[in-house]
Formats: C-alpha cells, structure tokens, sequence
C-alpha cells in the first residue's frame, strides 16, 4: 500500500457547485482504482491525501500534476503505508472555507495555516493530522 499527502494552489476560485463536481469525478476515478483519501479545500489551495497501489497511484498523481486546475504542486509526503487510514473513503472531502463558518468541535489552530504554507512543508505529520481530523463526522452539537 502506497501514500501520497500534497497540497497545490487553485488557479481560480472553487464555487460549492465546482467543488461538488470534482468530487463527482475524484470519487468514480477513485472507485474505478481503488483509490482511497481526502480533499481538503480552503482560500483556493487544495490538500489531498491518496492511498493504494504505488503503481496506479504514481499513474493518477501524474496526471494531477497536469492539471491546469492548479499549481505549486508540493508533495508534503509519499511512501508505503502498513494499512488505509481513509480505508471507508473513496474520496472524503471537506470545503473548510464552508466549515469555518460554523463552530467546530475540537477547533484547532492548524485551521487558520494557509494549507500550503511552510508549516505543513516543515512538518507533514501536521498535514496527516488535520486530514485524520475530517476522518469522521463531527460528534452532535
């Protein structure tokens, strides 16, 4: 089993509706290759985490580097994992610019890091921790 953690700048914004397309897209691309993960999207950069089979990951991740949707592709971290953390997800995503709008149980400051920032360059466990984060639905309020 294989992961890659990246974040990359959009080149224009993302509507809800845009977003929501994508993830259409992500989640049959994802089923099709058994490819599990989750998108985090916030003031127009993206972090994605990705796992499953090194072969057909570093296929799909080089078409993601492609894509004119985006820029400033960083990998944050990549290697062979022992087992999925998002093993129920074929594609989890959360808009944090929609979450940030509302409370959030468990707040952290590591929301307020622009998701490409230096932080998470400097220390990528910061990245596994805030996707882990959006892993499972918010406890009721």
């Amino acid at each position: 089993m294989y992961s890659i953690t990246y974040v990359s700048k959009a080149t224009e914004d993302y509507s809800q509706a845009q977003l929501l397309a994508l993830l259409e897209v992500c989640h049959r691309n994802n089923l099709r290759d058994k490819l599990t993960g989750q998108l985090l999207y916030k003031d127009r950069e993206f972090m994605q985490v990705l796992e499953g089979d090194e072969m057909v990951l570093k296929r799909v991740f080089e078409k993601i580097c492609r894509d004119k949707r985006h820029k400033n592709i960083l990998i944050l971290d990549e290697g062979f994992i022992q087992q999925r953390e998002f093993d129920d997800w074929s594609m989890g995503f959360n808009n944090l610019d929609e979450e940030l709008q509302h409370h959030i149980p468990g707040y952290s400051d590591i929301l307020n890091y622009p998701l490409t920032g230096h932080e998470f360059q400097a220390q990528p466990s910061l990245a596994q921790k805030l996707l882990l984060s959006f892993k499972s639905p918010p406890p009721p309020v």
